[in-house]
């Protein structure tokens, strides 16, 4: 059936939703739909982004241009044969029933409730968190579990995982597409003075606003990387032993790639995904970065591996 997008990549908002909208409108192509457009509220973030289908760049949470894209759009073709999904931090309830109203099934990609969306909407949480969720069964179709999480293609394809060094020698850290926390000053710093002999490699988001200071910490086993593709990103994982990273989507990413991880949250939609790695991996969480030091000091080599 075709198929809209609304989702957004913004400073404020990181990468996450667009990386697995990416994919959604990867595996719905692979699945034989061939009208897909994402409807993007972007600013620079998403410059150097991948994108497997066309893409319509307005601020669709703004009602009136919304409404005067959809109506365009109605004039030559009928969107009440189309399936809505909308992935969004910031779009508001009115936002949502604009959207219901011209289309056949609006599906909301969720992390943590956040609405109450309009009745006779699917709910998609791809992934742990809607496992621990109370949604309205009664209003609402509901997606959950590890099963119905969004990987991009390379992701989802076969490759070969390496053995991992023992003792471990390259360590990933990967925050997402921002840092507002500069969780990886304090984690860079860190790993230099504790352990200057491993090799760090940082991904250093669009969305970070201290790279300067990130290059005066680091020491001369410090790799930087910025705006890789998704195969990029698998092939970088996969080289690594371990890995830092926020609690978000990457982490399914990691799973697929079987790094083993700690997590650190830096968001609070991330706790029902990290909850569910803990409780059904044995995943590690850490609060705060200078806790990281304690884990790979005195626990390096019991941190599971992803199963």
């Amino acid at each position: 059936m075709p198929t809209l997008i609304f989702t957004e990549a913004l400073l404020t908002t990181g990468l996450g939703h667009l990386g697995r909208c990416t994919a959604l409108a990867e595996k719905l192509l692979e699945e034989g739909e061939s009208s897909i457009q994402m409807v993007l509220h972007t600013d620079h973030i998403s410059s150097h982004w991948n994108f497997p289908c066309q893409v319509q760049s307005i601020n669709w949470k703004e009602k009136n241009q919304l409404k005067e894209f959809l109506d365009e759009y109605n004039q030559t073709t009928d969107l009440s044969g189309f399936i809505f999904y909308v992935d969004s931090y910031l779009a508001e309830l009115e936002i949502y029933n604009t959207l219901k109203d011209y289309c056949s099934e609006l599906i909301c990609i969720d992390d943590d409730c956040r609405l109450k969306y309009p009745v006779g909407s699917t709910i998609l949480n791809p992934g742990y968190p809607g496992l621990y969720l109370e949604y309205n069964t009664e209003k609402y179709k509901i997606l959950t579990g590890k099963d119905r999480v969004l990987l991009r293609k390379p992701f989802r394809e076969k490759f070969e995982i390496p053995k991992r060094n023992i003792p471990p020698q390259k360590i990933l850290v990967t925050l997402g597409g921002s840092d507002p926390h500069l969780f990886s000053e304090e984690i860079l710093s860190l790993f230099v003075k504790n352990f200057p002999a491993l090799e760090k490699h940082l991904v250093v988001g669009p969305g970070f606003t201290n790279e300067m200071k990130l290059k005066e910490l680091s020491d001369k086993n410090t790799f930087f990387y910025k705006n890789l593709s998704a195969i990029q990103m698998r092939d970088l994982m996969v080289q690594m032993d371990f890995a830092i990273t926020a609690g978000g989507q990457t982490t399914y990413e990691l799973d697929r790639c079987k790094v083993p991880m700690v997590m650190i949250k830096t968001a609070e939609n991330q706790e029902g995904n990290i909850r569910g790695f803990v409780e059904f991996q044995k995943g590690q969480v850490v609060r705060e970065p200078k806790e990281l030091v304690g884990i790979l000091e005195n626990n390096f080599f019991q941190i599971s591996d992803i199963d």
